[in-house]
């Protein structure tokens, strides 16, 4: 391909990088929309992703951190109930004196999925407990699938302005696409996702300045504000 003609080089890019985003994309959401875990009750695969899950479910249904009431409520009475429980906990004290089970996963992510199924329970009236395939999916698209769609645009973006020859940059764009485990961790609720997508938009924010000597006040604030978000 380095023989062709700068403009139809571009345009050939152009369309590759579209085909692995659209496919990507649409394979994850294929993925979201028909998972389920293996009693067929929920779409909850690990302790992992069921600590999270219950929490956000605490949050917004209870008002509370304590996972008590979700991971123990009727567990040998229903499956579905039984398939909430994690052994990703740790067991503390509450503010009402007694102990408590909560989840041993970073609390920031959680919070901010709250936020997101508390806005989808006030518009459908659909809640984690009555219609958890439908709730869970519909916010791993927004939390998962979008976040990575983003991604892969500015990873694209990125290849195409400082690649250096056609096939490097098809070969590192099929490897941003399929090379990794993202697409597959977006089926759960999981950091990874966010940690990548914050990393890349950090490092779109400091190639310009790297690279093309641009001192614009955002490209430092955005490099700063995502690269603490990754961590």
């Amino acid at each position: 391909m380095n023989d062709l003609r700068p403009d139809a080089g571009s345009h050939i890019r152009s369309f590759v990088y579209a085909l692995l985003l659209v496919t990507s994309v649409g394979g994850m959401a294929g993925r979201i929309w028909t998972v389920e875990s293996s009693l067929g009750e929920t779409p909850l695969l690990s302790a992992n992703d069921r600590s999270r899950w219950a929490t956000i479910r605490a949050l917004v249904d209870h008002g509370t951190f304590a996972l008590d009431g979700i991971i123990f409520r009727d567990r040998a009475q229903t499956k579905r109930d039984r398939e909430w429980y994690s052994i990703d906990m740790v067991r503390h004290r509450g503010p009402d004196g007694v102990e408590h089970f909560y989840s041993s996963k970073p609390p920031l992510p959680t919070v901010m999925m709250a936020a997101a199924y508390w806005c989808l329970q006030k518009l459908t009236g659909a809640t984690l407990a009555d219609r958890p395939f439908y709730v869970v999916r519909c916010l791993l698209l927004v939390a998962n699938v979008l976040p990575l769609a983003v991604y892969f645009w500015l990873m694209f973006r990125m290849i195409e302005r400082y690649g250096r020859t056609d096939w490097g940059r098809l070969l590192v764009a099929a490897g941003a696409a399929y090379g990794t485990f993202l697409t597959t961790f977006a089926v759960t609720l999981n950091n990874h996702v966010w940690a990548a997508v914050s990393a890349a938009l950090a490092m779109a924010a400091v190639l310009p300045i790297w690279c093309d000597g641009q001192r614009r006040l955002r490209y430092f604030v955005a490099a700063g504000l995502f690269s603490a978000f990754a961590v």
